[in-house]
């Protein structure tokens, strides 16, 4: 006689490989739809996709496109840092080895070279192996106008010019920067004849603009009086309240800036001179422009610059005879504050 399975158990196995069933059919769904999906797609050479440390490298060295200086905010860093060559352009009793110092004490600096402007013209192509152009005074220029062309057409090509007095002596003294450098206007300051002779320090200035970052100090005892040409920004003054330092946005989108103290061979300076330079160029080293053609960026192993210049605009280190000084003009009374 067969044996007979009780309903209640034979109910449970039903139901069991009801169950079994439905989950072999769940798991067999989604297998079958990647199956489908593979055959789709197209097979991938994974050799040919970046890795993770070449994307990193694409990453650094996008350029973001420059837009004129104007339009920079003051804490937008284009291409930093910046790496900086200086120039600095002197008609003086003496070398500028104390700025020259200052300057290349600052960082990213690679290094700071001397032209005597009092033998000789520094050419465009010369100024373009700089980021950073210092010229000032004391005694008149070799050649004032085509210094004043030369210096127009490098802040043309995106150069960076960081005016200092005497300089601002005019309009029309071989002691000033002339031809288009005027003509053109990229004097960040309107020329005069009147001076300081007496000790100044830094008085009120605006501690949120680029080119005062980090200064807290700019001593001297000689100085331009002058005011800020037309479209100029004051950014510092001295304690004397005479203007000290200002911008000047000029054509193409460019900046040119303007210090009115002579921290020259003569000048008894002391302070934050280098770092204004400098800032000038971190402010500037993207908004207006990379000069053409480019630096070079190899920075030279030695931070010591020989001067000084031959009359024929080359730097050596054949010392130049002391020139017989100039008697200084009389300073014209300064208004009062």
């Amino acid at each position: 006689m067969k044996k007979q399975i009780n309903p209640t158990i034979k109910a449970y196995l039903v139901r069991g490989a009801f169950y079994l069933i439905l989950l072999l059919a769940v798991c067999a769904i989604p297998l079958a739809l990647g199956q489908r999906a593979s055959k789709q797609s197209p097979t991938v050479d994974r050799s040919q996709l970046p890795s993770l440390s070449s994307v990193a490298r694409g990453a650094q060295t996008a350029r973001i496109p420059a837009l004129p200086a104007s339009q920079l905010p003051y804490n937008v860093q284009v291409e930093g840092p910046c790496t900086f060559q200086v120039l600095i352009i002197y008609s003086d009793s003496g070398l500028p080895t104390q700025l020259q110092s200052e300057i290349l004490a600052e960082p990213n600096v690679v290094a700071v070279d001397l032209f005597d402007a009092m033998l000789g013209t520094p050419t465009l192509a010369e100024l373009q192996q700089y980021n950073i152009i210092v010229p000032f005074s004391n005694f008149p220029f070799f050649d004032a106008d085509t210094l004043g062309n030369n210096l127009a057409d490098y802040v043309d090509g995106g150069g960076i010019v960081v005016q200092h007095g005497f300089s601002f002596i005019g309009p029309g003294s071989p002691d000033g920067i002339n031809g288009r450098w005027t003509s053109g206007n990229y004097n960040p300051y309107d020329y005069s004849q009147n001076f300081v002779f007496n000790p100044f320090t830094l008085g009120t200035f605006n501690g949120g603009h680029p080119l005062m970052t980090g200064v807290t100090s700019l001593n001297s005892e000689f100085q331009n009086i002058v005011t800020p040409a037309a479209g100029a920004t004051e950014v510092a003054a001295t304690n004397l309240a005479t203007s000290l330092v200002a911008f000047r946005p000029v054509s193409g989108g460019h900046t040119t800036v303007g210090v009115t103290a002579y921290v020259g061979f003569d000048a008894t300076q002391s302070g934050d001179w280098g770092k204004v330079v400098v800032n000038a160029g971190n402010w500037l080293c993207g908004g207006g422009g990379t000069p053409t053609p480019t630096p070079t960026a190899t920075p030279t192993a030695t931070a010591a610059v020989t001067p000084t210049a031959t009359p024929t605009a080359t730097p050596t280190t054949t010392p130049r005879p002391t020139p017989t000084p100039r008697p200084r003009p009389t300073p014209h009374s300064r208004p009062s504050p």
